[in-house]
C-alpha cells in the first residue's frame, strides 16, 4: 500500500516489506489553465556524492548516467494526460558505493523568458514505484503555493545503513528557468 507523505518524512525503500533492486520515481503535472502556451517542465536526477556534491545531472539532455544507472525516459512537453508525465528509473545495484544521495527537481524550461511559474500547474506530484512490480510504494503531491517560482527539489533519494530513504523536499527555487539554476545549489 502506497504513503502518502509530508515534508520532513520519509520511507525506507530497502526494508523487509519494501526490498527492492530499483524504483521508477515518476512525476506529474496538470496546467493550471493560465496563459496560452502548456507549462514544460523538467524532472531530473541530480546524483550527489557522500559529501552532497553533484557528481552528475540526468535530464532530457543527457538521459543516462554511467552504467545506467540512472535513466531519465523522455521529455513531457506539454503535462497531458493521466499518470506520470517524466519518469526516472534508479537501479541501486548499479549506483557507485561513493553515491550517497539523488534528487530529484523540477523546472520549467526557458520560464523566464515564457513568463511562465509553478503557480500555472495543477495536481503536481512526486512518487515512487517498485520497478519490477509497477507499485505505487509512496507519493508526495506538491500542495504549497509555487507561484512565481520557476524550480523545485521535489524529493531526496539517501543511502543509510539500512540502504536507501525517500524524502519529500519540496523546495522552491525562485529563478530556474535552466538547470544550471538548481544544480548549483549541490556544487
Amino acid at each position: 500500500m502506497a504513503v502518502n507523505l509530508r515534508k520532513g518524512e520519509k520511507v525506507n525503500l530497502s526494508s523487509s516489506s519494501n526490498r527492492v533492486s530499483g524504483v521508477i520515481v515518476g512525476l506529474g503535472w496538470d496546467s493550471a489553465g493560465e496563459g496560452s502556451a502548456s507549462v514544460d517542465c523538467d524532472a531530473s536526477a541530480i546524483i550527489c556524492g557522500a559529501d552532497g556534491k553533484a557528481s552528475d545531472v540526468i535530464y532530457f539532455g543527457k538521459m543516462r548516467s554511467v552504467n545506467d544507472a540512472v535513466v531519465y525516459t523522455g521529455d513531457s512537453q506539454t503535462g497531458e494526460g493521466n499518470g506520470d508525465n517524466e519518469r526516472i528509473y534508479i537501479n541501486f545495484t548499479k549506483l557507485p558505493q561513493n553515491i550517497g544521495k539523488i534528487v530529484i527537481s523540477a523546472n520549467i524550461y526557458d520560464a523566464k523568458a515564457k513568463r511562465q511559474h509553478f503557480g500555472m500547474i495543477n495536481n503536481a506530484f512526486v512518487r515512487v514505484l517498485n520497478w519490477k512490480t509497477g507499485q505505487e510504494m509512496c507519493r508526495f503531491n506538491l500542495t504549497d503555493n509555487y507561484s512565481g517560482m520557476t524550480g523545485i527539489i521535489a524529493a531526496e533519494i539517501f543511502r543509510t545503513a539500512a540502504g536507501w530513504d525517500f524524502a519529500p523536499i519540496g523546495k522552491a527555487v525562485q529563478e530556474a528557468s535552466r538547470l544550471q539554476s538548481i544544480v548549483r545549489l549541490y556544487q
